[in-house]
């Protein structure tokens, strides 16, 4: 009897993986029909990398088009690039740890987490730290203004690669833009700034500077991210490939210092691997300790509508995407990165165009609704 059902369990999962196999080659043609067209609508683009990973489905595919630098290198999935804002799940996700830790309140005002130097920077600007909340940092909800709002910003980010920013600076330009987008609490504004004050919080409350404070805090190992760094904060890992050339403005930023997006709103280098893997790591219970956390990351926050770049209010650690007909989490990058995971269907999805392109994320969600559709609506095999 024993050796039956042995033998039975045996045939059952042989059964499982060939259907997996199967979903996979079925698919792969629709995938990288996909990708084609992708590369297509983005001739600017050096090359495109994305993954697709189902493993509910037996899924885990991953290709690429293109270069990953002017000598010609193939780009692969496997190639590190600067995530840019996708930096913010990290950041975030930290700072919801250290209130499981007990050792701040997302309701907390941020003066007494902030330097005085830094507090004293905000009320230059009008701003008052003792009535903003490290909640409304997390969801855009702070009424602060972005360095990036100052044209001059981006112009010198462009023309002076090499200039080694500082975060006082950048929120001293914030506080020069303009007035307020509104009391804490009351609108919606995606900003920059907000993180940059998150990532010091971070490294006060830690003790530690923001790259050794992330990995205390997340599961790095845990969860194989072994292809993630804080650029010019931490090294690289061993063995990882050069990071992919990244472009705006058709100039190459390989080169330039990243401190022009480091402190908090950016500055990781990572994979698409390592992204999707921390993305479903949050999605999945194994980053936070008490479900409720993960809850409290997710709620919409009740809040006006804001202006230009994203303008719909958005939890605090992702932005909600339609994956074909699945609801998914996700989050995109300044160089045309889109990584999102779909819980009810276990699918993580990767793109990044590597080149600052208006259109890259609306060509990204544009493939990702390929797959969705490709993989259907039939419920995947429960883990």
């Amino acid at each position: 009897m024993v050796r039956r059902l042995r033998w039975l369990l045996a045939v059952i999962a042989l059964t499982f993986v060939a259907a997996g196999a199967r979903a996979q080659t079925d698919l792969t043609p629709v995938f990288q029909q996909a990708l084609e067209k992708a590369a297509t609508a983005l001739l600017d683009s050096p090359g495109i990398a994305v993954i697709v990973q189902a493993p509910r489905r037996g899924i885990d595919w991953r290709s690429a088009v293109g270069k990953a630098d002017p000598a010609g290198t193939a780009l692969t999935p496997d190639h590190p690039f600067r995530v840019a804002s996708i930096t913010k799940a990290f950041v975030g996700a930290a700072i919801l740890r250290l209130e499981e830790e007990g050792k701040l309140s997302l309701a907390q005002p941020i003066a007494l987490l902030i330097a005085p130097e830094t507090a004293a920077l905000l009320r230059s600007g009008g701003y008052d730290p003792d009535r903003i909340t490290v909640r409304q940092l997390l969801d855009h909800t702070s009424g602060l203004r972005d360095f990036y709002d100052d044209p001059a910003y981006e112009k010198a980010m462009l023309s002076q690669p090499q200039r080694r920013w500082s975060r006082a600076e950048q929120i001293a330009i914030a506080m020069k833009v303009g007035p307020a987008h509104g009391a804490p609490g009351e609108r919606f504004h995606y900003v920059d700034t907000g993180y940059s004050l998150l990532g010091e919080i971070l490294e006060r409350t830690t003790g530690k500077g923001m790259g050794p404070a992330l990995r205390q805090l997340l599961p790095y190992e845990r969860l194989g991210l072994s292809h993630t760094w804080l650029e010019s904060l931490e090294p690289a890992p061993a063995g990882v490939k050069p990071r992919v050339h990244q472009y705006a403005s058709g100039v190459d930023m390989t080169a330039a210092d990243p401190s022009y997006d480091l402190y908090g709103g950016g500055g990781l280098v990572s994979t698409l691997d390592d992204v999707g893997q921390l993305f479903r790591g949050i999605l999945r219970g194994q980053v936070f300790r008490d479900p409720a956390t993960l809850a409290s990351a997710l709620t919409l926050v009740t809040a006006q509508s804001g202006e230009g770049y994203m303008m719909q209010a958005r939890p605090a650690l992702f932005a909600p995407e339609k994956v074909g007909p699945h609801s998914c989490l996700g989050l995109g990058g300044y160089y045309g990165a889109l990584v999102v995971h779909c819980p009810s269907i276990d699918l993580t999805i990767g793109f990044s165009a590597n080149t600052a392109n208006p259109d890259s994320f609306d060509v990204a969600s544009t493939f990702m609704a390929a797959v969705g559709a490709a993989l259907g609506t039939t419920p995947s095999a429960a883990r």
